[in-house]
């Protein structure tokens, strides 16, 4: 069954075409105008594809067809997302296509993330961390293991940011996003992560640097501050194994693999991770072989919106 995940980041767009039976058809683009394209393309041979498109701070599953302006608005945070939010518009563009696609949740959409942890937070990790996440444990569920084996962090990078989600028994439980997410009692508005960079990545500048990715942070720093946020999570939560994805996997892995418990997994170039993903949740979306792994995650089950919980 063919399925196709596109991921969205500052830097290029990336699309997987997936057959587990056959090796995944993996391209980047530098415009959207470049991705329909190939899209057209693609659906000209296989009509009946199913897509999962870049969801940002997600929305409950939902057809691209059926999305309103104000769920456009909840994937990207972006109030003029029509003039001035690159993915906004693609989303825009999906909609006025015939496409058998989706727009998924994000990772506080979850009901398998506690209330307590959604409390005041913007992102717990947006919609192609969790497609990053959804692709390591295929992986893991092909080379022999569970869902309910499946425990681990995974570290997810971009290009200036970073997520981390707490996987356990096949379930994403808990979060740091790419944004701070935080808002303090008495804080009137919210913190639009898309402020300092609009149409790009999801961070506020304040946030990148928080995060030790910012330009002119050294690699100590980057590191020391993975290796504290990592280490925090596999102590609270009792776990063992991190599992790295994203455009920065090579780099990070060699600098920090001597001194975290890393799982390696058979993963195409750095950064194809979200789209192979989301490829793999559409083919389960539309009764595929990965349909147990959406049913675990909980994607039908989301309900919640991406400023619930927000208290000011």
């Amino acid at each position: 069954m063919l399925s196709l995940g596109i991921d969205f980041d500052a830097t290029a767009w990336r699309a997987a075409a997936w057959d587990e039976d056959r090796a995944a058809d993996l391209h980047t683009f530098g415009s959207m105008e470049e991705v329909w394209g190939y899209v057209d393309d693609l659906l000209s041979l296989h009509p009946a594809t199913p897509v999962v498109l870049p969801s940002g701070f997600g929305v409950p599953l939902t057809r691209v067809a059926e999305i309103m302006d104000q769920d456009i608005f909840e994937m990207t945070l972006e109030r003029r997302w029509q003039r001035t939010d690159t993915l906004g518009r693609f989303l825009a563009e999906a909609r006025r296509r015939a496409l058998r696609a989706f727009c998924i949740p994000a990772a506080k959409l979850l009901p398998s993330v506690p209330p307590h942890r959604k409390l005041n937070r913007v992102d717990l990790g947006t919609s192609d961390a969790l497609c990053a996440a959804a692709w390591a444990i295929h992986c893991l569920g092909a080379a022999g293991r569970s869902h309910n084996a499946c425990d681990f962090v995974l570290l997810h990078t971009r290009p200036s940011t970073r997520s981390l989600l707490v996987i356990q028994a096949g379930q994403i439980v808990d979060g740091v996003g790419t944004t701070s997410g935080l808002l303090e009692p008495g804080q009137g508005e919210l913190l639009n992560p898309l402020a300092s960079q609009p149409g790009h990545d999801r961070t506020t500048r304040r946030a990148a640097e928080a995060s030790g990715c910012a330009a002119g942070y050294s690699q100590t720093t980057l590191c020391e501050g993975l290796q504290k946020e990592l280490f925090g999570l596999l102590g609270f939560h009792k776990l063992s194994q991190v599992i790295l994805t994203g455009v920065r996997r090579a780099e990070i892995s060699q600098t920090l693999k001597e001194r975290l418990p890393l799982v390696p997994l058979p993963a195409p170039a750095d950064g194809y991770e979200p789209a192979l993903g989301a490829a793999v949740i559409a083919a389960g979306l539309t009764g595929g072989p990965t349909a147990n792994l959406v049913e675990r995650l909980g994607l039908r089950e989301a309900r919640e919106r991406v400023l619930d919980w927000i208290r000011t």
